[in-house]
């Protein structure tokens, strides 16, 4: 499957931008017409929140940041700003493309082939359903897995590392673009200083000044290639870095439902040990506090026979309650630990193809400027050359 995301348009009232969505696939389940749609920004919201409710134990790739205020500057009406955003939004749904599953969503394909999206989209969207338990509000908390297992704890480890490393990239680039500015203002100073030389050698007052000229085509050469950088490569950096923001959160969920079936587990078996107290008074269960020779007389006076069958029985109901939310949520802890495995592995290809796309997109910057540097340079040499030099 392959979606493109293009062509940018502002709304006939001017309040918003809508993309045109064009869509390539060979999956049975989609028309052969390949009809391209316009969706604005809050469709790409709807798909990416409908994604969410139907696989909750997916990694759902993360929509480009509403604002991204930090890294640019202008109005969300800014060509710059309009690109960028396009450019997230194609990284979204090239994942949804490369993803086995999300691909063949009914939300996905409304999304890509709906001509009456927005009456098709209320018709699909259904309320999420509850992934919790009885235990789910009792147990819910910032609590670790008892037992790690060893798998996800290397998927974190990798996760942090290639996040670590994305880290220091931006960083890194971002001294190099200080210094590329820095460069640029340079030349800039220098092409000031040739024309004002002009001024001066009237006799070669012409070539001066295009060479002035060459040098300032330089500088703007210089500009856009940093300008490409940003949008085509540190663009890329950022995205990648929400991914692993959302493949992160992912396996925290994931360890939430392993922390909900070990608290559940331990939950039942408090009660059990609470029915076996009653039944068995003079036992040692292991975690009861012993009592004395007169604790348990008076223990035996006030709990009657009929009194310790009646408390039995709720315990009793209550055990055959919990043991059905305990494989309940034990079924949840294997669901979402054997997706994860499959989602981890999705998510590996997806960031190799992309930090390769962004390299060669900045590769490519500088293959440009470079072309562009030699040819303007080249053709200042023959203007170097008509000059005329006095004995």
């Amino acid at each position: 499957m392959t979606i493109r995301v293009d062509d940018p348009v502002k709304s006939s009232d001017g309040s918003y931008i809508t993309y045109r969505v064009f869509t390539m696939t060979a999956l049975e389940m989609y028309n052969v017409d390949n009809r391209p749609v316009r969706r604005r920004f809050r469709d790409f919201v709807w798909l990416h929140n409908a994604l969410s409710v139907e696989f909750p134990a997916s990694v759902i790739p993360p929509l480009p940041e509403k604002h991204r205020m930090k890294y640019m500057k202008g109005d969300r009406f800014d060509p710059m700003f309009i690109e960028q955003r396009r450019l997230g939004l194609q990284w979204f749904m090239d994942r949804i493309a490369r993803h086995p599953t999300l691909q063949t969503s009914q939300y996905t394909r409304v999304f890509l082939e709906s001509t009456d999206f927005n009456a098709d989209k209320h018709m699909q969207t259904r309320s999420a359903p509850s992934s919790h338990s009885m235990f789910g509000s009792f147990f819910k908390s910032l609590a670790k897995v008892k037992k790690p297992d060893e798998k996800f704890e290397e998927m974190k480890e990798t996760i942090d590392k290639f996040e670590d490393n994305l880290n220091i990239v931006e960083k890194l680039y971002s001294r190099i673009g200080k210094r590329q500015q820095e460069l640029e203002h340079n030349y800039d100073h220098f092409a000031g200083s040739i024309r004002g030389l002009s001024g001066l050698e009237t006799n070669v007052d012409q070539p001066l000044r295009q060479f002035a000229e060459a040098t300032e085509m330089y500088v703007e050469a210089l500009k856009e290639m940093r300008k490409q950088e940003d949008l085509l490569f540190l663009n890329d950096v950022h995205e990648l870095l929400n991914y692993c923001n959302a493949a992160k959160e992912q396996l925290l969920e994931r360890d939430q439902k392993q922390v909900d079936f070990e608290d559940a587990s331990t939950a039942l078996q408090s009660i059990v040990l609470e029915r076996e107290r009653i039944l068995y008074p003079g036992k040692n269960m292991g975690t009861t506090v012993g009592m004395n020779i007169t604790e348990l007389m008076t223990d035996k006076m006030s709990d009657t026979s009929k009194t310790r069958n009646e408390r039995v029985l709720r315990l009793e109901s209550k055990i055959k309650e919990f043991q059905d939310q305990v494989a309940k949520a034990n079924d949840v802890n294997n669901s979402y630990s054997s997706q994860m495995i499959k989602e981890f592995e999705i998510f590996q290809r997806a960031r190799e193809a992309e930090l390769k796309q962004g390299l060669a997109a900045y590769a490519d910057c500088h293959i440009d400027f470079y072309k562009k540097s030699i040819s303007i340079w080249e053709n200042i040499l023959p203007v170097l050359d008509q000059i005329q030099l006095e004995d």
